[in-house]
């Protein structure tokens, strides 16, 4: 063996070894790099998701009294139609009340 190849057979090894420890020193800073952004995400995600949640609970607020009142209105409205059909049907018949 020549004393170029051992050299460069030494400076093979050497770059092999830097890059595994580069490899493995490098993926938990990728890897809190990916874990900062995903906290970041879910953090926005939340707020977004809260917002949401609030604007749903108050238009939902909101139905049930629109919702509510249109009963008691349909109702109103039931019972005066009710009333006048009985008040049209004894009139037909010729009957007082």
């Amino acid at each position: 063996m020549s004393k170029s190849t051992s050299c460069f057979a030494l400076t093979a090894k050497r770059a092999r070894a830097l890059m595994l420890v580069s490899i493995i020193l490098g993926a938990p800073c990728a890897q809190a790099t990916d874990s900062s952004l995903n906290q970041t995400a879910q953090k926005a995600g939340s707020t977004v998701g809260s917002a949401a949640h609030s604007a749903g609970q108050e238009g939902k607020k909101i139905g049930l009294g629109v919702g509510h009142e249109g009963k008691k209105i349909g109702l109103a409205i039931g019972h005066a139609a009710k009333a006048g059909g009985l008040a049209f049907w004894h009139a037909v018949k010729g009957e007082n009340r």
